[in-house]
């Protein structure tokens, strides 16, 4: 038979309704607290990877340019056996990065396709002041590394916005319009140089960065 003392003891061991809540808020406190550094990290590693891919667009953007007489890869290169408007640089880099991957920022949920035109699914684009000349059908539309200066403060590579349908911008006609700030207001941006920068619109709003 069941002591008064051992069923006293027995109901002792549960929380009461107030030490629930307070646990319940201390945990609430706790999360409030945590979430955004969380959310803070998963951001900076998202800018991490967007850079990493960057870097290694423009390596192998370097590589090709060593391998067609230091002239830079083209924005697009017209073939008339695809039946498009032409090849885009997404392709033609495709030697030299053996990975679709690296096209993509982790912040874009839907890269994009140029339109009319052989493609590969992407979320940067590539600088048209130094490679989408005129001259089209040519086998190059792209200036040679030969004739440029100051290398280090020209813009590549950049992130772009997914809903464009085009493989690079023109700081001419489109300005900063293309350029996708989804890195907490700052956009990963390729130097020829092959050095990359999260930078905030009102930094490259300059045509030096963009025009030879």
């Amino acid at each position: 038979m069941m002591s008064a003392a051992s069923t006293v003891k027995q109901h002792n061991c549960g929380f009461t309704l107030i030490e629930l809540l307070v646990v319940i808020a201390i945990i609430a406190v706790l999360a409030a607290l945590l979430f955004p550094i969380f959310a803070k990290a998963r951001g900076s590693a998202q800018k991490a990877t967007c850079i990493s891919n960057i870097k290694q667009l423009l390596q192998a953007a370097q590589m090709y340019c060593s391998d067609y007489d230091r002239r830079l890869v083209p924005a697009r290169i017209w073939n008339p056996s695809y039946g498009t408007l032409g090849v885009s640089w997404c392709v033609l880099l495709q030697p030299y990065i053996k990975n679709k991957e690296i096209l993509t920022c982790p912040l874009d949920s839907s890269p994009q396709v140029a339109r009319n035109s052989t493609d590969l699914p992407h979320s940067y684009g590539i600088n048209y002041g130094l490679t989408y000349l005129t001259g089209y059908g040519q086998q190059h539309l792209a200036r040679s590394m030969s004739g440029l200066e100051s290398v280090s403060e020209l813009i590549m590579f950049f992130d772009m916005k997914s809903e464009v349908g085009a493989m690079g911008s023109s700081y001419i006609a489109h300005r900063l319009s293309r350029v996708a700030f989804r890195h907490t207001d700052q956009a990963s941006f390729g130097f020829l140089d092959g050095h990359v920068k999260p930078l905030h619109a009102n930094q490259v709003d300059d045509g030096k960065f963009w025009i030879p």
